[in-house]
This record gives structure tokens, sequence and C-alpha cells, in this order.
């Protein structure tokens, strides 16, 4: 087990010194097994993915974590583990069979693969992918691969060295699988595997790491060679790639996220290899400086950009991280975030609605409502709220040979909670879009009342009842959810601006004589 986290912290090392002088983190290039990571690589190896979605799988993880898997048309199971110290959100995590993978230099030409999603997704801690043949295949032949996005960059997969099965740990996002070879197959391409530095040095140490758990399983006596040549990365590391990152952090949100990476994977690999740690104060004190800058920049965005579906993630993702750490909740950066969320998610919603009850000849009502109701983020509920008077703009009611004196009569609008959806497999880099709004409500009972005067009857009173409402539960009837306690309203136009989104309908019931005419209109207003 000792040497299973020797190798995770190798990885690691070799992960976040991809960026840096290549010839300083190997000693001025001393390290002659090395040697081809740090050459410029022109020619990656890509492969040519299609997917299986007929068999696609999809299920919610919240931060406690959880399981999903999908099995292949071949029969083949494909596990994901996710520990519950892994995600900062709530996730929807997919996974989706490949039907067919080609292109790949190496191994068998029927590999067995994945791809997972949301692409890019970034884990906390190591998540873990166990993926189960049909048809086993001899640990010595096992060579696990991964690529980015839809089948590029081709690099070897960080394996799970005290495991027999085919079990890989993940620290991101994309497709991963296994070819039936030997790890002398990738020599002929060795060169075209991994298309940057960072990418063949993970490639690199998932090649060593593979060597690793072949000798441990297999029962040869010098497992941990290999290891004791990237341990004396550490000191040099420190010095050369994250003091300079610690010192860049306040500059801007990417430089203060990339610091926090970096200083969290230093520390922890240096607990578990038994070294000398500063602990996580230092830590803590940069995940506030980190803090302040980034929901500084996400704020601005919303407020000038109307990027709305950000800041309750980041905010949420701050606390997260601070519990995580063994910190608190009430440091500056995250009150900060939770004030900025409040004043971000500020919205205007505007709804007219024109329902008429046509009884025939000529006799039935129209009436006409109209409310601007301001809705407003709650952090202490996360519920996106608010209430306004329901205004009875017209109301008429017609019956033949009499005289009728229609009164206008209102309500109160409720807003009950505004979510969002947002776009699936946001590309990196970019902040993506809400492609969707799903409101909650109920309408408000109007109270519209008339008097009738007929020849040679008395005028007669009717008394307030809710007209407008009736005709609108009815056209509206399979809109209603019980669970939720209201009306939900789905499929808006989402303009993205400070006229946000907009849905507009025409309902009817021909049979019954009911019409109903309505728009909603959704302003983003930011304090």
């Amino acid at each position: 087990m000792k040497i299973r986290w020797i190798s995770v912290s190798a990885v690691l090392i070799l992960v976040l010194s991809a960026c840096q002088p290549i010839g300083n983190l190997f000693g001025g290039g001393k390290s002659k097994e090395y040697a081809y990571v740090f050459d410029a690589n022109t020619d990656p190896i890509n492969v040519s993915v299609s997917l299986d979605d007929t068999q696609s799988g999809s299920a919610l993880i919240t931060t406690q974590g959880g399981s999903v898997s999908v099995t292949g048309k071949d029969g083949t199971l494909y596990t994901l583990d996710i520990p519950n110290d892994a995600l900062m959100v709530d996730t929807t995590i997919t996974m989706t069979p490949v039907a067919s993978l080609d292109g790949l230099p190496f191994g068998s030409p029927d590999s067995l693969a994945v791809q997972l999603e949301p692409e890019g997704l970034t884990f906390n801690n190591f998540v873990t992918l166990t993926i189960t043949p049909k048809e086993s295949i001899p640990v010595d032949q096992q060579l696990m691969f991964t690529y980015e996005s839809s089948g590029q960059d081709v690099i070897l997969a960080l394996p799970v060295v005290d495991s027999s099965e085919i079990k890989m740990q993940l620290l991101h996002f994309s497709g991963y699988g296994v070819t039936k070879g030997y790890l002398a197959d990738i020599e002929p391409v060795r060169s075209r595997i991994g298309g940057s530095a960072e990418r063949r040095l993970q490639s690199a140490a998932a090649e060593r790491l593979g060597r690793e758990r072949q000798a441990q399983l297999l029962g040869s006596d010098d497992a941990s060679e290999g290891l004791r040549e990237l341990g004396d990365l550490f000191s040099q590391y420190e010095e050369e790639v994250v003091k300079p990152r610690i010192a860049a952090a306040g500059e801007s949100c990417a430089a203060g996220q990339l610091a926090m990476q970096t200083v969290l994977g230093f520390e922890r690999q240096k607990q578990l290899l038994g070294m000398e740690s500063n602990g996580l104060q230092d830590v803590m004190d940069l995940m506030d400086v980190v803090g302040l800058v980034c929901v500084k920049e996400e704020y601005e965005m919303c407020k000038n950009d109307h990027v709305i579906h950000r800041m309750i993630p980041v905010w949420l993702g701050m606390m997260r991280q601070s519990q995580l750490l063994g910190g608190g909740t009430d440091t500056e950066a995250i009150n900060l975030a939770k004030d900025l969320t409040q004043k971000c998610l500020s919205f205007d919603l505007v709804f007219t609605s024109e329902a008429t009850f046509d009884i025939g000849d000529g006799e039935g009502y129209t009436s006409s409502v109209t409310s601007t109701v301001k809705m407003q983020f709650n952090a202490d509920s996360l519920k996106t709220t608010g209430e306004a008077p329901l205004v009875n703009s017209a109301f008429e009611y017609r019956m033949a040979d009499c005289s009728i004196t229609s009164n206008r009569g209102g309500g109160t609008f409720n807003s009950m909670d505004m979510a969002y959806v947002v776009q699936k497999n946001i590309p990196p880099g970019e902040v993506g879009k809400v492609t969707d709004i799903d409101l909650i409500y109920y309408p408000g009972n109007t109270s519209e009342s008339f008097t009738i005067k007929c020849e040679d009857t008395p005028a007669f009173d009717v008394p307030p009842a809710p007209l407008w409402t009736g005709v609108y539960l009815v056209t509206h009837q399979f809109e209603m959810d019980q669970a939720k306690g209201g009306f939900v309203m789905q499929e808006w136009e989402v303009m993205g601006n400070e006229y946000y989104a907009k849905k507009e309908w025409i309902t009817e019931y021909p049979s019954e004589g009911l019409t109903e005419v309505g728009t909603f209109k959704l302003y983003h207003r930011p304090k």
C-alpha cells in the first residue's frame, strides 16, 4: 500500500511540474530516461472515437460522493467511484461506452473505452474508474490510456498500482480505456505520446507506475526502484514552481487557482510521503487571497456580461473546499462571495396574460392581468423568490340582451423559485451559457366581479370570483407539479443580455371555449 501512495505522489509532482523549465526539473537534463518527454511533438496521437449513446448512463452525484455504472453492448462494465471529498458541488455525471476506437498505434484493435462527462471536470481528490471486460486481460497485457475531448492527444493513464483489476485513478474527465498489449508496444511511437510537456510527463509517470504495478503483482523484488528517481524533485519544485506561483496568486483568478492547485497538491504529497510539511495554514491563507480575487472577477462578469450561472458554484465551492481543508466558512472571501452572489442574482419578471371564456353567441368574458415581480436569490434558502400584485388590467363580461358593469379585481403573483439549465460540456476556457429557465410559481387568484341588468329584471351583483385564474388553471393544468407546489414554466428563449429570457404561449381548449395568451419576460438587474 505504501508504494501505491508514493506512486500517486510522483504523478502529481510530474503533472504540476509540466509548465516549468524542463532541464532544471531534472537536474539540468541528467535523466536520460525522461529525455524524450521534453522534445517538441507536432504529431500527437489522435484517435477516432464513435460513442454508443444507446448505452449511456447519467446520475447526479452529490458532494458526498457516489457511483455510476454503464455496460457496453459487448458486456464490458464501466464503474466510476467518486469519494466524498472529490466534488466541490453536486454534479451530473454521464458515462457513455465507446462503440469503436480507431487509430490507436499500440495494443489490439479491440480497445475498451468510455467517455466521461462533463468534459474537463476536475476533482479535489482522485476518483476511480474500473473497467471489467467480459473476457479478462492478463495483468502484463493491460495497457490503460486516456485521451482529451473527442479523441485528441492520447497518453497512458494512471493505474491503481496494488489492484489486479483494471482500475485507473482520475483527476479530471475525458475519455479512458484499456487495450490488450505490452508496455514495449509503445516504444515505436513513444515520441508521439503527449502533445505537450505536461501530457508527456503524465504519460511517463503512468508508464513508470504501470511497470511498478506489473512488478508488484507478478512478484518482482524491485518494484520501487523507478520511483526513487522521481522523489528528488520536491525541493527544486518548491523553489522553481510553488513559491513563484504563490507570489503571483493575487494577480488574477487564473493565477490564484493555479497557485492553490499547486500548493494543495504539494503539501498533500509531502504529508503522504512522511516528509516535513508546513501544514495547511498557508493553504488557508492563500485560499482567502485567491477567493477574493476570483469572486470579484466572477461578479464583474455577472454584472457586466450577465453571466449568472457561475456565482453560486463559486461561492459553494469555496465553502466546500474550506470545509474539506478543516477551515471555517466565515472567512472574508466566503462572506464576500455570499454577498456578491445575492447581488448578482437579482431579476425583474414581467408577466402578462389574457384569458377568454367564450360561451357562444358573443357571451362570456375576457380578463387580462399583469405583474412585475422583483426576484432575489437568498443565500440562506438557496432559492430565488419574489412576490408582487397581480393587477387585473382589463375585464369585460358579456351577456346577450343585458347590460353588464364589469369590475376588475386582482390578486398576488408568487414566484417560489427560479433555476437555470446550464450548457452541457462547456469547453475548457469558456464560461458557457444558460440554455433554459426553470420557473416555479403560482399566478395568483383574481377577484373579478360584475353587475347584470337585464330587461324587466332587477340588477344583480355577482360577487368576486377568480375568473381569469379559472381559465389559467385549466389551460395550464399539465404544467402543475404537485411535488414542487406550483406551476413549472420551461423552454424559454434565452438571450443572455439584460433582457435575459422570454417565454410566450397560446393555449386553447376550443371545445370548452377557453383561450389564454401570455408572456414572461425576465430581466437581469444585478445590484
